[in-house]
């Protein structure tokens, strides 16, 4: 018996988290894959994870920082590393990889946050 588990695109439910992205999560007991879309112009406000990320662009280009990564760049966040804040340079996906017990840290969470803290 196969231990892997299938999940077709058509049954991932997508949503705007707390940053305004538009991300589906999938899940394990020990790891979480956020799968985020964006469109030219939007922006990811500055965030950070409590136990440090990878991020992989699958496809368009981003700006992290002033640094410009297109499909098939990667980079990581080692926490407590401050923030980073992503700009949509074009229409765009990437995958963020981090710990299923890993929080989001922003510099102010504000009330938009206070009630859905999982980006």
């Amino acid at each position: 018996m196969s231990g892997f588990t299938v999940k077709r695109a058509s049954d991932m439910a997508w949503e705007k988290n707390v940053l305004g992205s538009t991300v589906t999560r999938l899940r394990t007991d020990g790891a979480m894959l956020t799968i985020v879309h964006g469109r030219q112009g939007d922006v990811v406000p500055a965030h950070g994870y409590s136990k440090g990320c990878v991020t992989y662009v699958v496809d368009g280009r981003i700006d992290v920082d002033g640094v410009v990564l297109q499909a098939g760049d990667a980079g990581t966040y080692v926490a407590p590393g401050g923030y980073f804040t992503v700009k949509f340079l074009e229409d765009a996906i990437y995958v963020v990889a981090r710990a299923s017990q890993d929080e989001i840290t922003v510099p102010d969470i504000g009330e938009r946050a206070a009630h859905h803290l999982d980006a």
